[in-house]
């Protein structure tokens, strides 16, 4: 009974999430309800594009808990406006919110490498200047991070690498950088080998949890019919990471928790919003 109770106590941060998804919209009060019943406090949402800013800003100024991130996602640079920049730059400018998703996606090998780099150095810069935490998105194009930082240098506001996929030694280097690192329901996978491995390197102060809502579904008993992810389900992927990595799961996840409030310390108030524990 009293692991039930202490249970309870433990809040979450959702490092990572899509809530302006169309796939989860019109059922976007009871997703933040279920979130908050299970002790998530705070759900970081990323646009991916222009044309869903306004929906993301939309689902902040409605629901305290939620958290905006605003960027380019590397798979929509088709869908810049000519003036991109200076829209990206007004809205994180304008409101307390994150930058992001943004990054490096070199899977599709016709994809414009150049013209990824050159965006997402822009959200750099700007996230350095504006001082906030930024959201970062690199699949198969590590080499191509790792040079940017190198010629930019360590990032002056904390940012993370979203659902990462990398190695444990790489873990280790992207600490050098100001970079948290943040883990998503693929370390739940039974042969997530490789994710587990850089979850242990991780340093106790730089590792985050997030959902990627609705996406990542993680691999847990009774899975919902949909299939579709939401940050309920970060208690769960808390507990199973905590398992993988030999570490008391209170502590773990109070661990991820203080590092989280680290992270987006510019953007949320010091009082956390949207938590409503069960009473007993």
């Amino acid at each position: 009974m009293a692991s039930e109770s202490s249970e309870q106590i433990l809040q979450y941060v959702d490092a990572h999430c899509h809530l302006h998804d169309h796939r989860i919209a019109q059922d976007i009060p009871g997703i933040v309800l279920r979130a908050s019943d299970a002790g998530v406090t705070r759900m970081v949402t990323c646009a991916t594009m222009e044309a869903n800013f306004g929906a993301t800003a939309t689902l902040a100024s409605k629901y305290p808990a939620i958290v905006p991130c605003y960027g380019i996602h590397p798979w929509f640079l088709e869908s810049l406006s000519p003036g991109w920049q200076q829209v990206l730059g007004d809205r994180v400018a304008a409101t307390a919110s994150g930058v992001g998703e943004t990054g490096l996606d070199f899977m599709d090998k016709s994809a414009d490498r150049d013209r990824q780099i050159e965006v997402f150095a822009n959200h750099l810069s700007l996230a350095r200047d504006l001082e906030r935490p930024i959201n970062i998105h690199i699949r198969k194009a590590w080499d191509a991070f790792i040079t940017l930082l190198k010629k930019t240098g360590p990032l002056k506001t904390p940012g993370l690498v979203h659902s990462f996929s990398g190695s444990a030694d790489l873990a280790v280097l992207l600490e050098r950088y100001n970079l948290y690192i943040s883990f998503s329901g693929s370390v739940t996978r039974p042969g997530a080998k490789k994710v587990v491995n850089a979850l242990k390197a991780v340093s106790r102060n730089r590792y985050l949890l997030e959902t990627d809502t609705p996406d990542i579904y993680p691999s847990i008993p009774d899975p919902d019919a949909h299939g579709l992810n939401e940050p309920k389900n970060l208690p769960v992927i808390a507990r199973i990471a905590a398992s993988r990595s030999g570490v008391p799961v209170p502590d773990f996840v109070r661990q991820a928790y203080a590092n989280a409030r680290e992270v987006f310390a510019p953007i949320i108030s010091a009082v956390p919003h949207g938590l409503r524990l069960r009473k007993k």
